[in-house]
């Protein structure tokens, strides 16, 4: 098939809407709800599962750190790599592969530490994929504010599902390790939906736009950009990762109702579907930066909540659910809006890059975050983690909220 006919095939594609998005965007949508559905299902209970083996607080917070980390870091290496050799498909196909065919031997694990090897596995998965995939669904949007906001409300009613079914199985009482490993089943219809996505060229978007495509701009990521990326990143380090989240749960309610944990989680993520899309088009609308400055100030008043002990009642219950709808609003307001802020700012022949950098600076960043938090969780108390992050929020609110993001934006379009 020639440039042009490939170039008309995907105008036609681009056509074909499903919920406001092509066809592709949604297919990808529903590969990252079963495997949200694999992989949530296992997240729900993992810092449970990881205590009934022997583990500690200090061993989530190494977990976390180190498997983000690795995730995020490839994240980098994989996006770069996509656009030098200019395609998607094989990276992604490679990460769905390898993390759900990997994540349900953790219900095997004797130790901690084989966990964390496991865990390891999944994440590379993770770090193969997720740059080429974001490339490509901003290649096939219209909207790139509703597509993403859209892939990710369904990636998170995956997680939804997955909560779902860990509580069904606890409910049966299924043990944590059968829950892990029947995981492998959404995983495996994840792979078979990846499959039928075809590749998409940045060469052949530029031909198809009219715009002459010069190699000097794709060898260079402008200052600017490499700044908001940074600032992004600081973000990273002011959130609160949800094992913790998990964890802290197990305070606010009685141990025989332990199962209910899974529930919360549910919320979160539902959460998340309904507000990703919608925060996502208001994004669209009236900025990125008023969207994620809500988020993130949503988090900050949880995370005081959170840092304050408190005596388990029916009080402690309802006030954990309204925690967890909090971190699920703050998600859908930060998670889906910064990467839309990196396609807005990056070329279409940079865009695979720009996603790699910024995930390489959030790799580093989330490491040391989830580190710091567990070993002062582990070694003083939850009260001054939470002290600790919340101070961190402040201070990224004040310089997110003091930013002027319109000069970097400027700048991208003049060049």
């Amino acid at each position: 098939m020639s440039g042009k006919e490939r170039s008309n095939s995907l105008a036609k594609k681009k056509k074909r809407l499903i919920f406001g998005v092509s066809i592709p965007v949604f297919l990808m949508g529903l590969v990252s709800l079963f495997t949200d559905i694999s992989s949530e299902s296992i997240q729900s209970i993992l810092p449970l599962f990881i205590f009934e083996i022997g583990g500690s607080v200090l061993a989530l917070g190494i977990i976390s750190g180190i498997t983000n980390a690795i995730a995020n870091i490839l994240k980098g290496i994989t996006g770069w790599m996509s656009d030098k050799i200019n395609r998607r498909k094989p990276f992604i196909v490679a990460g769905y592969s390898l993390s759900n065919l990997s994540k349900p031997l953790i219900g095997l694990s004797p130790s901690w530490e084989m966990v964390l090897g496991l865990k390891t596995t999944d994440r590379i998965g993770k770090g193969l994929r997720t740059s080429s995939r974001d490339t490509l669904i901003s290649y096939y949007a219209e909207k790139k504010g509703r597509a993403f906001g859209l892939h990710r409300a369904m990636d998170t009613l995956g997680a939804v599902f997955g909560s779902l079914l860990a509580f069904i199985l606890l409910y049966f009482a299924w043990t944590y390790s059968q829950i892990i490993f029947f995981s492998i089943i959404p995983g495996l219809i994840a792979i078979a939906l990846i499959l039928p996505v075809k590749d998409i060229s940045s060469r052949e978007l530029v031909k198809k736009s009219g715009m002459k495509s010069k190699k000097e701009r794709m060898e260079k990521i402008d200052k600017n950009f490499i700044k908001l990326i940074v600032i992004l990143g600081v973000i990273e380090f002011a959130s609160l990762d949800v094992v913790f989240l998990i964890l802290r749960a197990a305070d606010y309610v009685p141990v025989d109702l332990i199962f209910l944990i899974p529930i919360f989680y549910l919320i979160l993520n539902l959460v998340y579907t309904i507000f990703s899309p919608i925060n996502g088009s208001l994004s669209d609308k009236i900025g990125r930066k008023p969207v994620i400055v809500v988020g993130l100030s949503i988090l900050l008043i949880s995370c005081i909540i959170l840092a304050f002990p408190i005596q388990v009642s029916p009080f402690s219950i309802v006030l954990i659910i309204i925690i967890y709808i909090m971190h699920g609003f703050y998600l859908a307001s930060v998670d889906p809006i910064s990467r839309a802020y990196i396609a807005d700012l990056a070329g279409k022949e940079k865009r695979g890059r720009a996603y790699g950098y910024y995930y390489f600076s959030v790799g580093f960043i989330s490491m040391v975050e989830a580190l710091v938090f567990g070993f002062i969780y582990s070694v003083f108390s939850y009260t001054w983690a939470f002290i600790y992050i919340s101070i961190l929020l402040a201070v990224c609110i004040v310089i997110f909220t003091i930013t002027d993001f319109s000069k970097i934006i400027k700048k991208k379009v003049e060049t």
